[in-house]
């Protein structure tokens, strides 16, 4: 059932759209199919790499970290373990004089400013020594405590650690207010009588340029919690968390690590489009693919479509033929295909069938053409049929008045006698007018008035827009006549004729309706099958042979689509019917 239901709607489809079919379902999809799983191989493999990538950076960023403070560290525990320090720290003086002598000779004696210098973070000692006085490198511990940094030392309970916090309190540049401190707790070794540690502020842009050597290639930051420490280029953002919003279609990492007590998290952000990459690293691959899967399959579909559809259409236009009355031969086959065989068939009917045309065609046309003077003649028959018998009616009705009344209203009848004889003579064209016909009908009832006196009445209702369709001539007078003659005439009461013309949902009606003695169901059965099987053969010698004239003539008008209905009763009249195709007809002529 399928199956049928597919070949019903592949038959109807032009021969283009059958290919449209085919190339979308055979080559499209499925390259969309394979398209998609190579590109997301392409795609998974891209981003993988990018991943590796973006971890390898965050590793190197981590040890470039890792390296200075390590630096850091290596310094403050060589300040830390330094024995001239100690005791340069732990000895009460008596004035700053005393203090300014020992500080020059204690920096002036040691490595101390040698290794404060070595980098441009700035090194600091903090102890708890009542007598010294606050300078660049060493200052009372009291200075420290007024410090964020130095809070959050204290707070994480360590002898060592890394504070990174953003200072709000001061009115300087971003960077400066981006702090990184490592502090640590001098060990109370050698009864050291002061408690003492060391704060090493760190340049934010000596690390963001040393994460920049390892790779500038991802957008990049190290974040202590949510605040931004260090930032690619000096990033003005604060908080990693207004980064991760913006950037949620991105490739990102987070990359975790511990130092000095305080996690870090370094997180890279990829701002190069995924597809471009692809693209990018695959170029050669990519397009070669685009030819062989799109580009290839298309001009191949497309030169056998036109090929096929060149061909098929040569042979739709031979097969239409021309005004000629031969088919004309394909002049030039090419191939060996299935297409050029039935051009090649073609071309052997079009020879057979030229052969052929001047005995059956001609000899058919002759046929015909003396078939259409055969009907011609027996029209004209069946018209000259009609004349005599109208006439001796007419004759009967004028000899019966004569009798009874005399002489006098002898020329009225026979002027309405020439109105219908008239008509009757002129037989070049078997058609005429409605509006002439109904002449005709008044012409005769005003004729048989004479003849029934008062037992006559009639009334013609003929609308104005049917006047001028043409029907075959005395058509509606034959159905008068019989109404006249077999209705009226039959009864001995008065009666009535009446006759109706309308046009109805595309049909010309005409209504022929008498008060007379109508007819029984036999008689109407017999007289309906007459006038279906009606032929000229038949009308011989038949009753009510003008009914079955006029309904010959009607069908052969009308190509046999008039339609002709009878109802009678015995005793109370009979109503013909009769319905003609509109556009069967012929309207205003002349």
């Amino acid at each position: 059932m399928l199956k049928r239901a597919l070949n019903k709607f592949l038959n109807n489809l032009k021969l283009h759209n059958k290919f449209l079919i085919m190339y979308i379902f055979c080559v499209i999809i499925p390259l969309i199919i394979t398209d998609t799983v190579i590109f997301y191989s392409l795609y998974t493999k891209e981003y993988n790499r990018r991943k590796y990538e973006m971890y390898s950076v965050a590793q190197g960023y981590q040890n470039a970290i890792s390296t200075i403070i390590s630096y850091d560290a290596s310094i403050v525990h060589a300040i830390s373990v330094n024995g001239g320090l100690k005791k340069f720290l732990d000895h009460d003086y008596s004035g700053v004089n005393e203090y300014i002598n020992a500080y020059y000779d204690f920096v002036n004696d040691s490595f101390f400013e040698t290794l404060t210098g070595m980098r441009n973070d700035r090194i600091t000692v903090y102890s708890d020594n009542p007598t010294i006085y606050n300078g660049k490198y060493f200052k009372r511990l009291s200075a420290a405590r007024d410090l964020e940094w130095y809070d959050r030392f204290i707070l994480s309970g360590r002898d060592e650690s890394l504070i990174i916090y953003y200072d709000n309190q001061v009115d300087a540049r971003l960077e400066s207010r981006r702090k990184i401190v490592f502090v640590k707790r001098f060990k109370n070794m050698y009864d050291s009588k002061y408690d003492k540690l060391v704060s090493v502020e760190i340049e934010s842009s000596n690390v963001q340029a040393s994460i920049l050597q390892v790779s500038d290639v991802f957008r990049s930051y190290i974040c202590c919690g949510d605040y931004v420490a260090i930032a690619k280029y000096g990033d003005t953002t604060t908080s990693i968390e207004s980064v991760m919003n913006k950037s949620r279609n991105r490739i990102s990492v987070h990359y975790p690590f511990t130092i000095a007590g305080t996690q870090l998290d370094i997180y890279l952000f990829d701002d190069d489009p995924l597809i471009t990459g692809i693209i990018s690293n695959n170029f050669w691959i990519v397009l070669i693919f685009l030819i062989i899967t799109l580009a290839l399959p298309v001009l191949i579909m497309k030169a056998i479509e036109e090929t096929i559809d060149t061909r098929i259409t040569t042979l739709k236009e031979a097969f239409s033929g021309n005004s000629t009355d031969k088919f004309q031969p394909i002049s030039k086959i090419e191939g060996n295909d299935e297409i050029s065989l039935l051009m090649t068939s073609y071309n052997r009917i079009a020879k057979i069938n030229n052969e052929l045309i001047n005995t059956l065609y001609k000899d058919k046309l002759k046929e015909r053409e003396n078939d259409l003077a055969r009907k011609n003649a027996e029209l004209l028959a069946l018209q000259s049929q009609i004349n005599p018998h109208f006439l001796f009616n007419a004759l009967e009705s004028i000899r019966m008045h004569s009798i009874l009344r005399g002489e006098d209203e002898t020329a009225d009848m026979v002027e309405k006698l020439a109105v219908m004889e008239r008509q009757n003579v002129e037989w070049g064209d078997d058609l005429v007018s409605i509006k002439k016909e109904t002449e005709s009908i008044e012409a005769y009832l005003y004729l048989q008035s004479y003849r029934f006196g008062d037992r006559l009445s009639f009334d013609i209702d003929v609308d104005k827009e049917c006047e001028n369709l043409y029907i075959p001539k005395l058509t509606l007078v034959t159905f008068v006549e019989n109404a006249c003659v077999h209705g009226i005439e039959a009864k001995s009461s008065a009666g009535w004729i009446f006759v109706r013309v309308y046009k109805k949902d595309e049909f010309l009606c005409m209504e022929v309706e008498d008060t007379g003695g109508g007819m029984d169901d036999a008689e109407i059965a017999s007289l309906i099958k007459n006038i279906e099987n009606v032929s000229i053969e038949q009308i011989k010698g038949k009753k009510h042979v003008g009914i079955l004239n006029a309904c010959l003539r009607l069908k052969l008008h009308s190509e046999n689509q008039a339609k002709i209905t009878i109802d009678s009763e015995v005793g109370v009249g009979m109503c013909v019917l009769i319905r003609v195709p509109l556009d069967k007809l012929i309207g205003n002529k002349g």
